[in-house]
């Protein structure tokens, strides 16, 4: 006898043509999420990127479950926020020296390179510095976020390998050298990636803030 309530592959309901996925629900209220699309998003989109990827990394800390699975979402959503953050970073910095975005740097700025990124945003600091009197970027944390985008284009230099297990011509995204993760250390990392830049694109914004007021 057909039931309604139970799926041919399992217990739970199938699809529905009526079910509705997009839109809110009032005897659901808190769980409403806002779409933010009367006013500035970009924010929205890279705190959640990060702040899904510190949840996960919460919950594996409290329990390790499931994280030979869930390590791929990890990864990937804490290499997205900060590939989010170099491409607004990048966009701010120009915006404050003047300078034309050039062809060349809007297709590097429609690609997944991290480290051709940080390559773009990287020469720009000094001459930020120097345009606002400020001293230079200390070397040792531009050094640093040197070797974690190098770290991270080794294993996903294109944003596809913790995103998909494997490429188009059906070869492995990831190569059998890379063994382990740990979920802890390497979160407690990329937090430590995702302050700095957040306080470089707070300081960039801050700056084009109080350009334009003056």
């Amino acid at each position: 006898m057909f039931n309604e309530t139970e799926s041919i592959f399992g217990s739970s309901p199938p699809p529905r043509a009526t079910d509705v996925l997009f839109g809110g629900n009032s005897k659901d209220w808190p769980l409403n999420a806002c779409i933010q699309h009367w006013g500035e998003v970009d924010h929205a989109y890279k705190a959640g990127f990060r702040r899904a990827a510190f949840q996960l990394t919460e919950r594996m800390c409290e329990q390790p479950v499931n994280q030979d699975s869930i390590v791929y979402p990890i990864v990937y959503l804490y290499r997205h926020h900060v590939e989010l953050m170099l491409k607004d970073i990048f966009r701010l910095a120009a915006d404050l020296l003047e300078e034309s975005i050039t062809g060349s740097q809007e297709k590097h700025l429609g690609r997944h390179d991290l480290a051709q990124l940080w390559g773009m945003v990287r020469p720009m600091l000094d001459p930020v510095c120097k345009l606002v009197g400020s001293d230079p970027l200390p070397s040792a944390d531009l050094d640093g976020i040197d070797a974690y985008m190098r770290q991270l284009n080794v294993y996903d230099p294109r944003g596809e390998s913790f995103r998909y297990a494997r490429s188009r011509d059906a070869t492995r995204t990831l190569g059998s050298d890379l063994v382990h993760i740990n979920i802890r250390s390497f979160a407690i990392h990329m937090e430590k990636l995702a302050d700095y830049l957040g306080g470089l694109e707070n300081w960039l914004a801050m700056l084009i803030d109080g350009r334009n007021e003056s």
